[in-house]
């Protein structure tokens, strides 16, 4: 976590950048251009399922707020480009404490090679993470793939041609949302994009951290769809096969004995514009995490056995309604095995 000095000098920067600049914020002509952007969202989650949340929720209790806001300023001089993002969000992960946090989310230099290729330098979102949820339409999100998401010391490269997009990212030192190391991290994706149908492919391997942590090696491919059936009408897949070695004996502060657990999830979800302004969206959703096995040979016996079992699953109904281009109200209910009862947002950006 930041300290305040740190925070301090993290926002000072951001604003003196976009008001030395304020006469470049529309660009010029050779495509050099300061922007500031940002967004601002209220909302949370509903009637959190003690026993169905998996890594959901710090806490299950009827609201489980999940206000969040962003601010940043990304530019570009010659071929030359950086972006620095803000982001105050709610620490609601399993261990956390829901309390509000400011942190650097993003902090990177690039380089543009041509128009349809780049490279960055920094603390940026590894290759996999840009495209981890695609052919998933709902809001809020559905099954996790457990990605390396932002890695400080992270090289990426990415391109996108008339159809055809592709990225590869190296992170020295990975570690997990918690702070806990898992290694260096190797990802990557190749997708087509076209107005009919859009397929990616993502791949992520990971190092581990030689007994340091719980996280030892890692293998997992991911896969994303989204076809268009009608001008109206598309639908979306999304789901992840994850090999993962986690720890499960410790000697002091060594980390021991190396197991490998399969992790698989998968969502199949559909968009209905009612309008231009109302989106109709649903999904069914199933995970299946080896851990929760109780029959398995590396279940946690000094946990309680899941409420779900091995395996759960859920469908969603919601919509997303538009007043203006930049502000989404959704609402999404769920039922089943699902974490939470439902969904509410408001959300504008800038």
């Amino acid at each position: 976590m930041l300290n305040k000095s740190t925070i301090a000098i993290a926002i000072v920067t951001m604003f003196s950048a976009g008001s030395v600049s304020a006469v470049m914020l529309d660009g010029d002509s050779q495509g050099d251009h300061v922007r500031l952007y940002g967004e601002v969202g209220v909302g949370g989650h509903f009637d959190t399922h003690p026993d169905y949340n998996h890594d959901e929720f710090y806490d299950t209790k009827g609201y489980v707020d999940d206000s969040f806001a962003t601010m940043g300023v990304e530019g570009q001089r010659e071929q030359f480009t950086y972006r620095l993002e803000l982001d105050y969000q709610r620490r609601n992960w399993l261990g956390g404490d829901g309390e509000f946090e400011l942190a650097i989310d993003k902090l990177y230099v690039g380089y543009r090679l041509t128009d349809q290729q780049w490279i960055e330098l920094g603390l940026t979102d590894t290759a996999f993470d840009d495209y981890d949820h695609f052919g998933d339409f709902t809001f809020n999100k559905s099954v996790e793939t457990g990605e390396a998401g932002d890695q400080e010391n992270t090289v990426k490269y990415q391109a996108e041609f008339e159809n055809l997009i592709f990225g590869t990212s190296y992170s020295y030192d990975g570690e997990h949302k918690s702070g806990a190391l898992q290694g260096d991290i190797i990802n990557g994706y190749v997708g087509w994009m076209s107005d009919l149908l859009s397929v990616v492919v993502g791949l992520e391997t990971r190092g581990g951290s030689n007994g340091v942590s719980k996280y030892g090696e890692q293998e997992q491919i991911g896969l994303g769809v989204r076809l268009k059936l009608m001008p109206e009408l598309s639908i979306g897949f999304n789901g992840f096969l994850e090999d993962e070695d986690l720890s499960t004996r410790k000697s002091g502060d060594v980390h021991l004995d190396y197991q490998t657990f399969r992790n698989i999830g998968m969502t199949v979800s559909a968009k209905y514009d009612l309008t231009e302004r109302w989106e109709l969206i649903s999904s069914v959703n199933h995970e299946e995490y080896e851990g929760w096995d109780l029959i398995g040979p590396n279940y946690d016996y000094s946990e309680l056995p899941a409420e779900y079992g091995k395996e759960r699953r859920w469908a969603s109904l919601g919509f997303n309604y538009r007043p203006a281009r930049d502000i989404v109200l959704s609402l999404e209910g769920r039922v089943g095995e699902a974490p939470e009862a439902a969904y509410a947002y408001a959300r504008m950006y800038f």
